[in-house]
């Protein structure tokens, strides 16, 4: 793994509240010198966290800088603990066997973000999960492992969407997501949500 110039963000607490020990290899954070290994950069007001799940396997995820690590505990962390380090919370992590032409999937998906300024969480449009299952059911999917995510915000322009499998958009999902019934009731909010699907 490339090590990048960037100042050094200490993920030892994010760990340590599960009772896991990181080891640190250069920018990269691991377990027991295992993927997956997670690395944090941050660049004015954005925060990125790099994700390798694998040798082959790996995605970005971008935040602002502010709300970056409490997002990440929050929303895709649960995935990787649950996944790999056998740290399962029901309470934020669900899982589902979905089945496809090439055999049954686990599909482990973290919690709903929903971030609004004042107020209560808008609702999520019941339809999404099942527009996410029914693409997940039909994609074209290479290897084990995959990760999607999902990012929406809603503003009085309406609805803007970035869906990403494996770190690659997915412009007709983003498209049918966007045609939802999103709430709006001048008040600006988004939405982030990670998955994580593994063959069976």
């Amino acid at each position: 793994m490339s090590d990048l110039p960037v100042p050094h963000i200490d993920l030892t607490p994010l760990f340590s509240a599960f009772d896991l020990t990181p080891e640190r290899r250069g920018d990269w954070w691991l377990m027991d010198g295992l993927y997956p290994a997670i690395r944090v950069h941050a660049t004015g007001r954005v925060m990125t966290i790099d994700l390798a799940l694998t040798e082959d396997l790996r995605i970005s995820e971008t935040y602002a800088a502010d709300e970056g690590l409490s997002l990440f505990r929050d929303g895709a962390l649960p995935l990787l603990l649950s996944a790999f380090w056998g740290r399962h919370n029901s309470g934020q992590v669900t899982r589902q066997i979905i089945k496809r032409a090439d055999g049954p999937w686990q599909v482990l998906t973290g919690r709903y973000l929903r971030q609004i300024e004042t107020g209560e969480r808008p609702p999520v449009p019941w339809l999404l999960f099942g527009m996410i299952e029914t693409f997940l059911k039909g994609t074209m999917l290479e290897g084990d492992l995959h990760w999607l995510s999902i990012a929406v915000t809603v503003d009085e322009d309406g609805a803007y969407a970035d869906i990403r499998l494996n770190g690659l958009r997915q412009p007709e999902l983003e498209a049918a997501i966007r045609a939802l019934d999103w709430l709006y009731d001048d008040r600006d909010y988004r939405l982030r949500l990670a998955m994580l699907m593994l063959r069976v």
